[in-house]
């Protein structure tokens, strides 16, 4: 039963992530756009999400117009750096720090707060069976009623949220795939590549990068959208570090798995996720206090970086070993 609480914490935690990597990914590697408005559009996905939930919105409609807001975000972050010439950096950073009053707005929308502000909204003990608030998740949960009182038995409610998880990012993976193998997905990873050719073969640059942008920063807010249905509360500290757990997810998986074709590059970068929430969750296992879990964090993220290195070196060192035994062979 241990093993079975440790596999479902990885994957309820790592299959989220999953779309937030996508995110980066589409930015970072794609247009080669480093782009910081991933933890402020992750943010606005999380307060989007959470107050509408918790003021009775279907959850479905909560998760999409969440998605909108991410895609906002990044529109935004585009349109600065695209038509208004600020570079890449600072565009992201204006974003990102823009969200952080603004979720506080959307927070301070939730029923009964007097105050425009707030910093936090949560929902815990709302969500049960026949109350207003529900999530993606627990529509589908097994209720049982025990007195006056509904529950979920043990695991199914972990075991379906985590099926309702993993069909939503699977849903994501196939839409992007698909989408960037049409002509304009191409036009998009053209600019890319190589933004003068793009532009000689008649591609408007300026709106193929919005666009893109705002795709991944979709996809991160509905990995906050997850996040939130996950944990039932949503805050200004939400997104905290995740745009290093993605950077880092990215890596991971591309070392780990490659990057052969496109459809092997998004499993790699998915797959990174869950990789980097297994060394998290064994690390918990073992007793690493929380106040370490940042240091953590910055420790995965240099050792990913530092990865593509290590395997150069560990190949370099086994041809050497190789070549040193013809020889000695001859």
């Amino acid at each position: 039963m241990e093993f079975l609480d440790f596999i479902l914490n990885i994957f309820s935690s790592g299959l989220p992530c999953c779309l937030l990597a996508l995110g980066i990914f589409l930015t970072y590697r794609l247009l080669d756009f480093a782009d910081l408005t991933a933890e402020g559009s992750f943010l606005i996905g999380v307060s989007i999400c959470g107050v509408m939930i918790f003021n009775g919105v279907n959850p479905w409609l909560a998760t999409l117009v969440s998605v909108l807001g991410g895609a906002i975000c990044g529109i935004i972050t585009g349109v600065l750096n695209r038509l208004l010439n600020i570079p890449k950096l600072l565009s992201g950073i204006i974003t990102m720090t823009a969200t952080g009053s603004i979720s506080m707005i959307i927070m301070g929308l939730q029923s009964g707060n007097s105050d425009i502000f707030a910093a936090q909204v949560s929902f815990t003990n709302l969500v049960t069976k026949g109350s207003p608030q529900q999530t993606i998740y627990s529509l589908f949960y097994p209720w049982e009623q025990v007195g006056d009182f509904y529950i979920v038995p043990n695991p199914w409610g972990d075991v379906i949220k985590i099926a309702v998880m993993l069909g939503v990012v699977i849903l994501a993976m196939l839409i992007i795939y698909f989408f960037f193998g049409t002509k304009y997905g191409m036009a998009i990873r053209a600019t890319g590549m190589n933004e003068n050719m793009a532009k000689a073969q008649g591609i408007n640059t300026t709106i193929a990068t919005i666009v893109c942008i705002a795709i991944s920063n979709a996809l991160i807010a509905l990995a906050g959208a997850l996040v939130v249905q996950e944990s039932k509360t949503a805050s200004t500290i939400s997104a905290t570090g995740y745009l290093v757990i993605g950077l880092a997810s990215i890596i991971v998986g591309e070392t780990i798995f490659g990057k052969r074709s496109f459809k092997n590059w998004l499993i790699s970068v998915s797959l990174g996720s869950i990789i980097y929430f297994t060394i998290v969750n064994i690390a918990t296992r073992l007793g690493l206090r929380t106040e370490l879990k940042s240091l953590l964090y910055a420790v995965l993220i240099t050792i990913a970086l530092c990865l593509p290195l290590i395997k150069s070196g560990i190949k370099h060192l086994i041809d050497k070993i190789k070549s040193k035994k013809v020889k000695e062979a001859i």
